[in-house]
């Protein structure tokens, strides 16, 4: 059985190899740009941060704030260590552009192409079936799911 640190470990080293082809190209002496980062809404942030054991309680308990808080607490506590394993296991990123999806920046950029995406159609508010996982607590991806009816 894996333990955490051994199971992050191997998730960087996934992370590593299946690099986008356009960072190999790097190595060939192209100029290429691929940005580390962290993601606020990855599962495993959201584990580590929802099974706080001292306390016991889920992101909903906590309320929209103090789950943003503990996101950014874990973050800082852990982001250096994530881009650590990926320089250790060779990532070949662009180190001075490292990035978290909660930087304001990023939000804002995501709100502004959220905001002309639904403007223009392509996005929209409807009611259809969601593929939830139990087990994971989240909705699943249509890409994830496989019907063998």
């Amino acid at each position: 059985m894996l333990v955490l640190c051994q199971f992050c470990c191997i998730v960087r080293c996934l992370q590593v190899y299946c690099q986008p082809d356009n960072v190999r190209h790097r190595m060939n002496g192209k100029v290429t740009l691929f940005v580390p980062g962290c993601d606020h809404a990855g599962i495993a942030t959201q584990v580590v941060v929802k099974k706080r054991r001292e306390e016991n309680k889920t992101r909903h308990d906590l309320g929209r704030d103090k789950f943003v808080s503990r996101v950014w607490d874990w973050k800082n506590q852990k982001g250096d260590k994530i881009y650590h394993q990926l320089r250790k296991v060779g990532g070949s990123y662009d180190w001075d552009r490292t990035m978290f999806t909660m930087d304001e920046k990023s939000v804002k950029a995501v709100n502004e192409v959220f905001i002309r995406m639904h403007e223009k159609g392509v996005i929209y508010r409807a009611n259809r079936l969601v593929n939830w996982s139990c087990t994971l607590n989240s909705a699943v991806s249509d890409v994830e799911v496989y019907c063998t009816v």
